[in-house]
């Protein structure tokens, strides 16, 4: 009896808890949403003489949802199709505390601030060919207005023998990183910048960091921004395709016993022109360079540069015819052109 009676007790309970977060969760606002992208395009490269045509899922293809439980907490989750499989683009939590918010979970970090929508390259935006982009990344985050500083998941990569590896490293404190904005009218800015450290062999410091401006004039029709950037090592916190290959893209270089820090720079500039609601043009041109510091290095450095046209076809439905060119300096030179399809829903 006494079993029989036990087991009726967990019952129960079970059914509160399952009454109790069923409860939870219809209260909370879920608002779903998904974006459908597919790549079409033709490209040409110098490096093996060919034209070559491609369609494609984009990776960045994506479901997700916005959740509101209340004023203070939010959330958002978002998944993405890399591969072919189902990843975690975003996942996190966001508690209002009134002068300003903490975030918890993996989002894109404070030096997060897009110019370019360039659309070759799985929206690639210039990233790594002139824009900073630094990705999403599991963080800890505090926003107070404008401005936003971060503890971000470090990484401790490092290139040896012409190979990017992690081994034999020691991390001590996170990445950090701050931004911050501010929109005046027509004109936005923005600021911001990145540091993370970590020990090679118990012996060496590889330090990284990066300093990022932005500006945006905005028009009813019309914008121009602009985004320049400066730093060292900066593959451990943003994107770099100098070479268009793994081969340094902005890390540092073991040699030896010793630590070869790499320089690098970049700059973009966008200008947009809304012709009406249906059709706009977008033009875009980036420029980055690293170079080690060892006598008589070699730079390594890309330009790329693309002219758009977005066609609004219906709500959430577009296509964005592009032309354009990646000029890897003296190693190739792609040309390309195409469109992306999306549907947003």
């Amino acid at each position: 009896m006494k079993g029989k009676k036990m087991k009726k007790q967990v019952s129960m309970i079970a059914a509160l808890m399952v009454m109790l977060y069923g409860g939870m969760a219809f209260a909370a606002d879920w608002n779903f949403y998904g974006s459908a992208r597919v790549e079409t395009f033709f490209t040409d490269s110098d490096q093996d003489d060919s034209t070559t045509f491609s369609e494609s899922l984009q990776s960045n293809s994506r479901i997700g949802a916005k959740v509101n439980v209340n004023d203070e907490l939010t959330g958002r989750f978002e998944y993405g199709t890399s591969g072919g499989n189902a990843n975690i683009r975003l996942l996190y939590g966001e508690w209002n505390f009134g002068p300003g918010s903490l975030t918890v979970g993996q989002e894109y970090t404070p030096l997060y601030m897009p110019v370019s929508n360039q659309v070759y390259d799985t929206d690639n935006g210039l990233g790594g060919w002139g824009e900073a982009y630094p990705g999403r990344h599991a963080q800890i985050k505090l926003k107070f207005g404008g401005f936003q500083i971060a503890a971000v998941s470090p990484d401790a990569t490092y290139l040896m023998n012409n190979i990017l590896v992690d081994a034999n490293t020691e991390v001590t404190i996170p990445r950090m990183e701050f931004s911050y904005k501010m929109d005046m009218n027509n004109l936005a800015f923005g600021i911001g910048g990145g540091y993370s450290t970590f020990e090679y062999n118990n012996t060496k410091d590889i330090d990284s960091y990066v300093g990022i401006i932005k500006g945006k004039f905005q028009t009813s029709a019309f914008s121009l921004g602009a985004q320049a950037f400066i730093g060292q090592n900066v593959g451990n916190l943003i994107a770099s395709h100098t070479t268009g290959n793994d081969d340094g893209e902005g890390y540092a270089k073991i040699n030896g016993n010793q630590v070869i820090d790499n320089d690098a720079l970049g700059v973009e500039v966008v200008a947009a022109y809304m012709i009406n609601e249906m059709v706009s043009l977008e033009a875009g041109y980036g420029y980055m360079k690293t170079e080690y510091d060892t006598n008589n290095a070699d730079k390594e450095d890309v330009a790329s540069y693309y002219l758009q046209a977005p066609i609004t076809l219906a709500s959430g439905v577009f296509v964005i015819p592009e032309v354009g060119m990646v000029d890897y300096q003296d190693q190739d030179e792609i040309a390309y052109f195409g469109a992306k399809w999306q549907i947003n829903f």
